[in-house]
């Protein structure tokens, strides 16, 4: 599809060390984006001065969205970052990752009108991680160095044959680290639901909603590989409510939120 226009979105907030890790991985990128658009839940300047050092390394744009730190906000940057971009296709990512050099690539190769794709994931243990952080430029990985092996190789022909089994369900096989979704799509169901706070559900939530538009969900392992960063998990305190408000939406067929992207359009 030649018409794509393709926006990588990352969420970061306070770790430009993972940051500077992901930047890293996309300048050895086969295929580069259009432009690159951080959506900042609030970093400190320290984030910024990063970002700053990157754009001339890039030939694409680099767009920094920043909004204030009022807690765990991710919907509304993610919001807020749809709004600012040009591409018509996007391809988000979490700021704790780190990318295979075909993984746009590999995402653009499966694009496709009407439906989304959700992609996987390897963890990279705390160990190889902490290297990682002080050795950047050496940033070959393993199998030793992983959790989850099996989402570790790239094998395009094994890829078609796993590809979809789990498009049935919002619940497995979405992430929202690795996710491929036009920007009009998203427009359609109002994007993130910005009801959600604190951390959990609010990624299968929009997939959800994505389905119930008519949307096909296209499941991907074995292309796109992405490796997971060890860190602390988040604070979890919202969980169970967020997940509630996902069920609701699954219950009553939900396709479009109200506290949505609109107010940024």
């Amino acid at each position: 599809m030649n018409n794509i226009k393709v926006a990588l979105l990352i969420t970061t907030y306070n770790t430009p060390i993972f940051l500077d890790l992901i930047f890293r991985s996309i300048l050895n990128q086969t295929v580069l984006p259009n432009e690159i658009v951080i959506g900042d839940d609030g970093s400190t300047v320290e984030t910024k001065n990063l970002i700053d050092s990157y754009k001339a390394k890039f030939d694409c744009k680099v767009i920094h969205v920043w909004h204030e730190d009022n807690g765990f906000e991710k919907c509304k940057i993610l919001n807020k970052a749809i709004a600012k971009m040009n591409s018509n296709y996007i391809i988000q990512i979490d700021g704790d990752v780190m990318v295979h050099p075909r993984f746009i690539e590999d995402h653009l190769s499966v694009a496709s009108v009407g439906q989304f794709v959700c992609g996987n994931r390897s963890f990279v243990l705390k160990g190889r991680t902490k290297r990682l952080i002080n050795q950047p430029e050496n940033r070959s990985l393993n199998l030793f160095n992983i959790f989850k092996r099996k989402r570790f190789f790239r094998i395009p022909i094994m890829s078609k044959l796993f590809r979809n089994r789990r498009n049935d369900t919002s619940r497995k096989g979405s992430i929202g680290c690795n996710f491929a979704y036009w920007r009009k799509d998203a427009i359609k169901v109002n994007g993130y639901n910005e009801d959600f706070t604190g951390w959990g559900y609010e990624d299968i939530e929009m997939v959800e909603r994505l389905m119930n538009s008519g949307l096909k969900k296209t499941t991907l392992l074995y292309m796109a590989i992405q490796y997971h960063l060890w860190h602390p998990k988040s604070d979890r305190a919202r969980s169970q409510h967020n997940k509630d408000m996902y069920y609701e939406c699954v219950k009553k067929d939900i396709s479009y939120c109200e506290n949505g992207l609109n107010k940024y359009l």
